[in-house]
């Protein structure tokens, strides 16, 4: 009994709940007290121990006399240690839950016909325990992140599951400003662009959803828009030039939300986006759904996250790259220029334009001139390259 007490885990009561609500409740009883069924345990071991070992003696005195008593004292004492302490313990062990169900309710009634008794022995200890109050100790989170890490060297989860259990662990420690996207990295559109003008910018910079920002303003986000609306919007109102008629409210959340509070917000209101702002009406940035998502499961990409590696020729010597085409393959197509030949264009135009890269952006660099056409997620997506005396 006291194995199966001691071994059954706080999820195997939960368990023994939701089968047998009865038998679970009495188990959160003994486990939220537990020095009472440990002390009825102990009690009852030593009574059964002490008088059997003395009828048993005094029983082999009687009939055999005291000259083997030595030996009888040994047997009978690899016995008890046998079939009363090892064996017993190991069962409780291996089949605590088992043992769960069939010792619940003799427990029980046992530690209510004891409680005197138990009273008792607690009056002759009291002078020996700790006059702190007792404070229970939750489990930290890196005990639950060190216990996802034995469940997957056990085989009990996958390296995806326990990716999943740090993941969420670590979001409930995470504000709304440690996970947004900065302001000046998002693309937004403004209500002083007409529709297609909208549908242009939106198109190159590859997202689903856009913040509408009035005049510009990044202070003054007014809601956000959807691409697919904004092309069903233009063809079915072509008359209408403005953004208005379609832009859907946003959520403002303040920059020290709780990360996991935020996560539910959004699975409870069926939202894709909220903007960060402080107490002084200042837009700090922008967290979407999949950047939650991110935290628990790692990077998402579809087909815009993956840098596309796609070389063309335009018209006047201009060539069209993917952002993920590397650098040896850009100066092949442009006659050794530039020199650089490590890494990836994105990469290369990160390092060379020291900021954010932004659709439109110019470079030049060994008589070649780079433009940004597209950007996604603060990156470069796809770049234009010509010789600039050409230009």
């Amino acid at each position: 009994m006291e194995a199966a007490l001691l071994s059954l885990t706080p999820s195997q009561v939960a368990d023994l709940s939701a089968r047998h609500p009865g038998i679970g409740t009495i188990w959160q009883g003994f486990k939220a007290n537990i020095e009472r069924p440990i002390a009825v345990i102990l009690i009852l071991n030593t009574a059964a121990h002490t008088i059997g070992a003395s009828l048993a003696g005094s029983e082999f005195d009687e009939l055999f006399g005291d000259r083997w008593i030595w030996l009888f004292s040994i047997l009978f004492t690899f016995v008890m240690l046998q079939y009363t302490e090892i064996l017993p313990k190991t069962i409780g062990v291996y089949f605590n839950q088992t043992v769960a169900l069939w010792i619940a309710r003799p427990l029980h009634v046992a530690i209510g016909i004891l409680t005197p008794l138990i009273r008792v022995l607690h009056w002759l200890n009291r002078p020996f325990e700790s006059r702190r109050p007792e404070k229970e100790t939750p489990a930290t989170l890196e005990e639950i992140t060190s216990l996802a890490a034995l469940a997957r060297l056990t085989k009990h989860i996958g390296a995806h599951q326990e990716r999943i259990i740090k993941g969420a662990a670590r979001l409930s420690e995470m504000s709304a400003r440690q996970i947004m996207i900065p302001m000046e990295q998002v693309a937004v559109l403004s209500t002083a662009q007409t529709l297609t003008q909208a549908v242009i910018a939106a198109h190159i910079d590859a997202h689903t959803r856009f913040p509408v920002c009035e005049d510009g303003d990044r202070n003054r986000v007014i809601g956000y828009v959807n691409f697919k609306e904004m092309i069903y919007f233009m063809s079915t109102n072509p008359r209408d030039p403005s953004l208005r008629g379609i832009i859907r409210p946003v959520h403002f959340v303040d920059p020290v939300s709780a990360a996991s509070d935020l996560l539910r917000s959004f699975i409870d209101q069926h939202e894709h986006i909220a903007i960060v702002r402080d107490g002084e009406g200042r837009c700090l940035g922008l967290i979407t759904l999949e950047d939650m998502i991110e935290e628990l499961v790692g990077e998402l990409q579809d087909e815009f996250d993956r840098l596309p590696r796609h070389v063309h020729a335009l018209s006047g010597g201009t060539w069209m790259f993917g952002a993920g085409v590397p650098m040896s393959d850009v100066a092949a197509k442009l006659g050794g220029r530039p020199t650089a030949s490590a890494g990836t264009l994105a990469a290369w135009l990160d390092r060379e334009l020291g900021e954010p890269p932004k659709a439109g952006q110019t470079l030049t660099r060994e008589g070649i001139e780079f433009v940004v056409r597209r950007v996604r997620r603060g990156r470069v997506f796809e770049a234009s390259a010509k010789l600039a005396e050409s230009a």
